[in-house]
């Protein structure tokens, strides 16, 4: 079974695949394509090239902890998942360094929940569906672990926050491409279910002239 990033109503409205496969279009024509490895390589202390794959590995991992087998066979909300796909993403990212750190960092924050009133917990199982493991090799080209590395997460708050207060720059350097391209995704392959950012978004590839704005519903 194909996993998925978006259920509604215990149906799947949007593949995980679908929705990396359109947020990596907008990567590559809106940033990578327009010399973003550059800035970003600067920022991060690496050369452009190693950024702007940074870049694309970062946004393919976003949404790994929604593939865990809890809520791939519940097939209704994907809560905390930017926590669990940070621990990940931590591990999987390790081959750039403190960069990957960063990168982890980034997607800890793609949903904006720096602050929660209750804390992540530990999943009965920490397993990922073999289909989406898969999945984000393939894209990816980088082993992803079968578990998510469990962290306890007041103690990865702190971690992250650390990381935050000493690459404030690149951090949101990453985050930026990541958000854009998840809502981007979004907007354009969950049927007129737009995310939040979707209008946004919109309105900001009007104004770059970007082509695959099309690829948008109406009405968002």
């Amino acid at each position: 079974m194909s996993p998925c990033a978006y259920f509604k109503n215990g149906e799947c409205v949007e593949t995980m695949e679908a929705h990396l496969k359109r947020g990596l279009e907008l990567l590559e024509g809106l940033y990578i394509g327009r010399n973003y490895g550059k800035f970003l390589g600067r920022l991060l202390g690496v050369e452009p090239k190693a950024a702007e794959e940074l870049l694309r590995k970062a946004y393919i991992l976003h949404d790994v902890g929604k593939c865990l087998e809890t809520f791939q066979t519940r097939r209704e909300g994907f809560g905390y998942h930017e926590f669990y796909s940070y621990l990940l993403a931590k591990n999987a990212l390790a081959e750039f360094s403190t960069a990957g750190k960063i990168a982890a960092v980034a997607i800890l924050l793609h949903h904006h929940d720096w602050i929660r009133d209750r804390t992540a917990k530990k999943p009965q199982s920490l397993r990922l569906t073999d289909e989406c493991i898969q999945l984000l090799e393939e894209l990816s080209g980088t082993s992803i672990p079968r578990e998510i590395p469990w962290g306890e997460p007041i103690e990865e708050y702190k971690i992250a926050e650390e990381i935050l207060r000493k690459s404030l720059r690149g951090v949101y350097a990453l985050l930026l491409p990541i958000v854009m391209a998840d809502n981007y995704a979004a907007a354009c392959n969950r049927g007129g279910n737009g995310s939040m950012l979707g209008e946004e978004i919109t309105e900001v590839l009007k104004v770059r002239r970007w082509g695959h704005v099309g690829h948008l519903p109406r009405g968002l």
